[in-house]
């Protein structure tokens, strides 16, 4: 087993040992992968659970292509971050962007596959493709946003951005959002806030605070699920105060705000787990917080996504009243 949920089979060994997993692998496989095969192939013990190091990490170019199309049209555009949060594994490998020649074969792959219609660019910031520090390049981005609507009909996403590289450079942001805005009318992307507490991001993840206007993306139609960190090491009430105070001033801002519970992973991995039994009042309230944030903005969304659309009527109010469910079952609970 493999892939970038693996970290989970650690905390999951009856479930590792009914399916009969002989080897779980986290981390970049391409050079471990062929000698853990032939060991299994030669009858050898393989480990339970195997960590690629950083000397095992792949090189640029000893990343190969795909070579079938890929789940929903997911397209690397390179691996590893820059910004060195403790949180997450990522930061702990290094930064290589792919050529732009590459990703053009894999997007010409999955378009003439006939199988994907869209296309979802994976970063770990999309922002900074190119870019060899946290300030975006405009002449690659564009580049590659140009060829990526020119041969993608079924609608562009990003996987991550970070609200810094944004903040960076906005003029090219919209620059990049009227390319991706001439087939659809929204775009989304996931984006870690993680806290609003300046103290705790000075403490856990010192380069990806950064001060930004959030209108930048509600006025180019940019939908960001942003992540929240509820529990961090070290967290006290007045670092929950401060989430929810930020939250209150996103709620003018076209969004979905996510909350999650602090995971041990990277630098971080030998800390506890933050568990619902540790919840308190004020965790509660910034959860139902962030709900009411969120089934505020369903309607916005489902208005542009239907707009000029035949069957849109229809579909609105069927969500609508799908979300108007959701509601109250939530406010039951609060």
């Amino acid at each position: 087993m493999g892939g970038p949920g693996t970290w989970q089979f650690r905390y999951r060994q009856k479930f590792v040992e009914k399916h009969a997993i002989d080897c779980i692998v986290e981390g970049e496989a391409e050079n471990v992968i062929g000698k853990l095969f032939r060991a299994a192939l030669d009858g050898e013990d393989l480990p339970k659970y195997y960590e690629v190091g950083m000397r095992e990490t792949p090189a640029l170019e000893e990343i190969p292509d795909i070579v079938q199309p890929s789940i929903n049209g997911l397209v690397e555009l390179g691996r590893g971050c820059c910004r060195g949060c403790e949180f997450c594994n990522v930061t702990q490998r290094p930064l290589r962007w792919y050529p732009l020649e590459k990703i053009q074969r894999e997007i010409n792959l999955n378009v003439n596959s006939g199988k994907v219609s869209g296309c979802c660019l994976h970063a770990e910031d999309v922002m900074l493709y190119g870019s060899k520090n946290t300030m975006p390049k405009e002449e690659k981005l564009t580049r590659l946003h140009e060829f990526v609507v020119k041969k993608n009909e079924g609608g562009i996403s990003w996987s991550h951005c970070s609200l810094a590289a944004v903040a960076s450079n906005p003029k090219l942001f919209s620059k990049i959002a009227e390319i991706i805005l001439q087939k659809q009318a929204w775009w989304g992307t996931e984006i870690g806030i993680e806290t609003g507490s300046a103290e705790l991001a000075k403490k856990i993840m010192p380069a990806k605070a950064h001060p930004f206007k959030a209108e930048v993306m509600h006025d180019n139609k940019m939908v960001p699920a942003c992540t929240l960190i509820v529990g961090l090491p070290e967290e006290k009430e007045d670092d929950i105060i401060k989430t929810m105070e930020l939250v209150d001033d996103l709620k003018h801002v076209r969004s979905f705000i996510v909350p999650l519970f602090f995971v041990p992973l990277g630098r971080l991995k030998r800390e506890d787990w933050f568990r619902r039994a540790e919840m308190t009042a004020l965790h509660r309230q910034l959860l139902f917080q962030c709900t009411e944030h969120d089934f505020y903005w369903v309607d916005n969304l489902l208005e542009l996504s239907f707009r000029d659309k035949w069957y849109g009527r229809f579909l609105r109010e069927f969500y609508k009243g799908f979300a108007g469910i959701a509601k109250r079952k939530v406010r039951q609970i609060e």
